[in-house]
């Protein structure tokens, strides 16, 4: 069943300072919701789909409240959907890319450090200090493929098919690589190198 996901809260429902004809075209948009968020979220997948359509939704009601009425409201939010989630899906492959290719910056706040946990075949990723160190001896186990596509999953919960699209491969090629990568990490060796550095718990 559609959900009316915390897109639907980010201006209120419906905005009250558009023109009557401006808001007619927003109520017109917010009946195919459902039909954007099947598309949307074919694009970026279920973790994303939520905040590309609140960028979108912020990005339309600001036409409409500066300029008035577009001429194809269903076209037009089509393509600022289209655009909100080519932008947010190429700002995380950005972000992965520099996370593997910098192990030094901090990239952002919430994205400072890492901390690798192997469980029953399952990986995850939480805080720690240790992120230089890590990543030293990721790079020297794992491809920076293998590293790219299990932060892609892992950290920013994109899934395969969405990975595919936007990196030129297949899905099956991005889910083996991420079993690789699940694989290593499993490693006794690798996990007692990373114990070493408070990197996995007792």
């Amino acid at each position: 069943m559609f959900n009316r996901g915390s897109y639907q809260r980010v201006l209120g429902d419906p905005p009250t300072d558009l023109t009557p004809e401006a808001l007619r075209q927003w109520h017109q948009a917010e009946r195919r919701m459902p039909s954007y968020h099947r598309r949307v979220q074919s694009m970026v997948g279920p973790n994303h789909v939520d905040d590309v359509l609140s960028k979108a939704r912020v990005k339309l009601y600001q036409h409409l409240r500066r300029h008035g009425p577009v001429d194809n409201v269903i076209s037009y939010f089509s393509t600022i959907c289209l655009h909100e989630g080519v932008d947010h899906i190429s700002h995380i492959l950005k972000l992965a890319e520099q996370f593997v290719g910098d192990n030094s910056s901090s990239l952002e706040n919430a994205l400072q450090r890492v901390r690798v946990v192997a469980a029953d075949g399952m990986t995850g990723i939480e805080v720690s200090d240790q992120v230089s160190r890590a990543l030293k001896e990721l790079g020297t186990t794992f491809t920076s493929r293998e590293i790219t596509a299990w932060l892609l999953v892992e950290m920013y919960g994109l899934d395969s098919a969405t990975i595919a699209t936007h990196t030129g491969t297949s899905q099956s090629a991005v889910r083996q690589t991420v079993r690789r990568a699940r694989g290593k990490l499993a490693d006794p060796e690798l996990q007692r190198k990373l114990r070493e550095w408070t990197l996995t718990p007792e």
